[in-house]
């Protein structure tokens, strides 16, 4: 029963970051690139918006990379120790 208790925490988990992945991550990227491209146009060519406009997907990746490693350290940390 335990183990079920274990598997059911991990799924959660594994759900939320989905879904944070999925919706949070690459709207809140997608809004500051095109908060840039709309409201910022005259330093689009200058850096640090220049690598952001230009490195969109990079840096979603990134991200998403980043929160699913999180959510695998903490399913191995709910296996382990619990």
């Amino acid at each position: 029963m335990d183990i079920l208790i274990k598997i059911f925490k991990i799924i959660i988990l594994l759900l939320v970051v989905y879904f944070w992945n999925r919706f949070i991550v690459k709207n809140m990227i997608k809004w500051l690139v095109g908060f840039h491209k709309t409201n910022n146009v005259k330093n689009l060519n200058k850096q640090p918006v220049k690598f952001v406009v230009e490195n969109e997907k990079n840096i979603y990746n990134f991200a998403a990379g980043f929160y699913w490693i999180g959510a695998i350290l903490i399913s191995l940390g709910i296996l382990i120790t619990e």
